[in-house]
């Protein structure tokens, strides 16, 4: 049975916030993303392919897979996966992923070592990145404020490269509230600044640490002066202004999960 025009208008809600709100609900596209997803346990709704550009073996073992996990798989045409995909040149595969709901942040109940809270954020490619970097580095929880990008932004999830599916990652939080909370629990929360701050190379992990990385163009949004402990800047020796927030935000987690 054909893939109905009404379906297909229903899917593309999912191109805006308010409907992925909504719905609770967000498409991802391509097969390393859907792979990392159905290897990551991620409630995969729906899925969608265009036979014609899914004949590699590669592309063969997915819909195998889906098909093991009893995915419903559905098929529709060139035109129509376009018209779902937000990249130029998609791979043959679109999916609707239920949001996953994280466990709640409590300070005084986590033993994560290190903690990342991100405010005031808005491009999507360096949150995808930051995610990545996170995952790789070992942390498992990230926070985001109320002035950063949409977590499931289409350029956040393609950015991320799979890390949002495996980390723990709460959405609209007020981060002076946080601050409070994890100050009062015994975290050592550290701020991310352009400049002035203690040389990041001299600073090693407290083993419960809590760090606050702003956009590179106005640093931290949310006012947390009276509750953050140390103020710490990556040295440069070039003329650059500033790091870009998502290498800045690798380098400082290198440097609070390096051997010592």
């Amino acid at each position: 049975m054909p893939f109905s025009k009404q379906a297909l208008k229903e899917l593309r809600r999912l191109q805006q916030k308010k409907f992925r709100e909504q719905e609770k609900a967000f498409l991802i596209e391509g097969v390393r993303l859907c792979e990392e997803a159905l290897q990551a346990g991620a409630a995969l709704l729906q899925v969608l392919i265009c036979p014609e550009q899914m004949q590699n073996d590669r592309s063969q073992k997915l819909i195998q897979a889906l098909t093991h996990a009893a995915i419903p798989v559905d098929v529709i045409d060139a035109a129509a996966l376009a018209a779902l995909a937000e990249t130029q040149a998609p791979q043959g595969i679109v999916a609707v992923v239920r949001k996953h709901a994280p466990k709640l942040f409590e300070p005084g109940k986590n033993g994560d070592p290190l903690l990342l809270a991100i405010d005031g954020i808005a491009d999507p490619g360096n949150l995808g990145t930051i995610l990545r970097s996170a995952e790789w580095f070992g942390v498992k929880n990230v926070l985001l404020s109320r002035d950063t990008v949409e977590l499931h932004n289409p350029k956040v999830v393609r950015s991320s490269m799979g890390s949002l599916f495996r980390l723990e990652v709460q959405e609209n939080l007020d981060l002076a509230e946080t601050a409070r909370h994890a100050k009062a629990a015994g975290w050592r929360l550290i701020a991310a600044e352009a400049a002035h701050g203690e040389p990041s190379h001299r600073i090693s992990a407290s083993g419960r640490d809590l760090l606050f990385i702003g956009s590179e163009a106005h640093g931290l949004v949310t006012n947390l002066a009276h509750w953050i402990d140390l103020r710490i800047t990556i040295p440069g020796n070039g003329a650059g202004e500033s790091l870009n927030a998502a290498l800045a935000a690798g380098i400082l987690l290198y440097q609070l999960t390096a051997p010592q």
